[in-house]
């Protein structure tokens, strides 16, 4: 009944092409709660550090700890976090300045910042046992600077297109920053469907109300957005080099062949400093594998999981 429920909600969001944003953005949160709902996801929010921190929490077993990309919010893990709560107990957090969680403009956010941050995050969640930690793009450089800086609170670690070394070959993200461009940052709607054209390969359906309130969100954080991609320099975070080696629990490194924003021979890198690390790379997909092949990125998850 739930799915037949959300299936006519889509249909009628369709039909809605030219409704106003305030009838728009009741759509998209029916929306996104039904998509919650059926992952078994609670919404919750604590406090840490003068940031109010919403997360989306269900399931029962061991935890399985989510931490987003750039400009990216909590709920790209919500489909697969669908094929996990039966067995395992998931988090999946907006990081600070990101989805619904403060944007504190006069605040650090760093790799190293936000991973303490993280850190923080699980103290205040009384999370005792280690975790098994996913980071996607930025998310896996915050996700392996955990690993280094507290490696008592990581059991597994995956990568998913990880940001925090420098690829072999250089992405087109690169030689477009070189040219002062950046199709991350989103100023209007055509910047916002340029974005998902740029990041996925083989994108899903997304509901048309969706995407306005996805694309207005995304342009009141334009500001912010190009804060944080500044700071992200590898400058300001660990030396992978040095880093990665001192890992020493089970890895999966995943990637799709088509990533335009973190070429795929960042693999490589990742292999040389984590011997240790099992491989996937995706093909005919783009920068979010989660997304882009949920359900075959849940399975590789989870055996991945099953032999850690």
């Amino acid at each position: 009944m739930r799915k037949m429920m959300l299936a006519a909600g889509l249909a009628l969001s369709l039909a809605l092409g030219g409704c106003t944003p305030d009838l728009e953005d009741k759509l998209s949160a029916w929306a996104i709660g039904s998509e919650r709902a059926r992952a078994h996801l609670e919404h919750k929010a604590l406090t840490v550090d003068g940031f109010n921190i919403a997360w989306l929490e269900g399931g029962q077993g061991e935890t399985v700890f989510l931490i987003h990309g750039f400009q990216s919010n909590k709920d790209i893990w919500v489909r697969m976090a669908r094929e996990l709560t039966a067995h395992y107990h998931v988090i999946a957090i907006d990081l600070p300045a990101h989805g619904e969680s403060t944007i504190l403009p006069d605040r650090s956010y760093t790799v190293p910042e936000q991973a303490k941050r993280v850190m923080a995050i699980m103290e205040a969640m009384q999370l005792r046992q280690p975790v098994n930690l996913m980071g996607h793009s930025m998310g896996g450089a915050i996700a392996f600077h955990v690993a280094v800086m507290a490696p008592e609170r990581v059991k597994t670690l995956a990568l998913v297109s990880s940001a925090g070394v420098i690829s072999p070959t250089p992405s087109e993200l690169w030689r477009l920053n070189r040219e002062g461009k950046n199709p991350l940052i989103v100023r209007n709607e055509q910047d916002y469907q340029a974005m998902l054209a740029f990041t996925m390969a083989d994108p899903p359906w997304i509901p048309g109300p969706v995407i306005g309130t996805l694309t207005r969100e995304a342009i009141a954080r334009q500001q912010i957005g190009e804060t944080i991609y500044r700071e992200l320099d590898p400058a300001n975070s660990l030396k992978p080099e040095e880093a990665l080696p001192k890992i020493h629990v089970p890895v999966l490194v995943v990637w799709g062949d088509q990533d335009r924003v973190l070429d795929v021979s960042s693999v490589g890198v990742f292999k040389q400093f984590l011997p240790q690390a099992e491989v996937v790379v995706f093909k005919g997909v783009g920068h979010a594998p989660p997304i882009e092949r949920t359900g075959e990125m849940a399975k590789v998850y989870e055996g991945f999981l099953g032999r850690g």
